[in-house]
């Protein structure tokens, strides 16, 4: 019994985090769903075999990465990332105020389709620090990769949507 209570409280704390994730990846309600879903069926398999030697957090993100990496694989062809949250990545990125809406609102679709562009791992690094806030060392565990290698992922990825926004005009010096 205890051990249903301590896999209740864990599913509590962490299936909106694990959605959000899921849904930042997939763009796709019912596909970030399935996967909350099969991450928990997941660990609620193997709970017992769970020793702990990384964070509950870093388990779960690890099993929902992989997951939405299926997913996107299987649905990439047919569909495209849209419904981001960028609004957040503008007010982070963007220091100065713009004078009007219509500026902000094309800046916003162009970061969109920068992002789109992205590969699975500048994507799935950018999601997890930028919208989950997560510390660089916390992607290391998840993704099994050097922190050297996610720092150096997440630079080049910054550095790419820059670019390609300087080229197209959007941005000049202000990001």
């Amino acid at each position: 019994m205890k051990e249903r209570e301590d896999f209740k409280s864990c599913y509590i704390k962490y299936a909106n985090k694990i959605y959000r994730v899921a849904y930042k990846m997939l763009n796709n309600h019912e596909d970030a769903v399935d996967v909350v879903q099969e991450v928990f069926l997941r660990a609620y398999k193997n709970w017992n075999n769970f020793k702990g030697l990384s964070k509950m957090s870093t388990y779960l993100y690890r099993i929902a990465v992989n997951l939405s990496y299926d997913y996107f694989r299987r649905k990439s062809k047919e569909k495209k990332i849209e419904n981001l949250n960028y609004e957040n990545l503008a007010s982070l990125s963007f220091k100065n105020d713009f004078d009007t809406k219509f500026r902000n609102e094309r800046i916003i679709n162009e970061i969109k389709e920068e992002i789109d562009k992205l590969t699975e791992k500048q994507k799935t690094v950018f999601i997890l620090k930028t919208y989950e806030e997560l510390t660089y060392e916390e992607i290391a565990k998840i993704l099994r990769k050097r922190v050297g290698t996610i720092k150096a992922t997440y630079y080049q990825t910054l550095q790419k949507i820059r670019d390609n926004l300087k080229k197209k005009g959007v941005i000049k010096n202000e990001m």
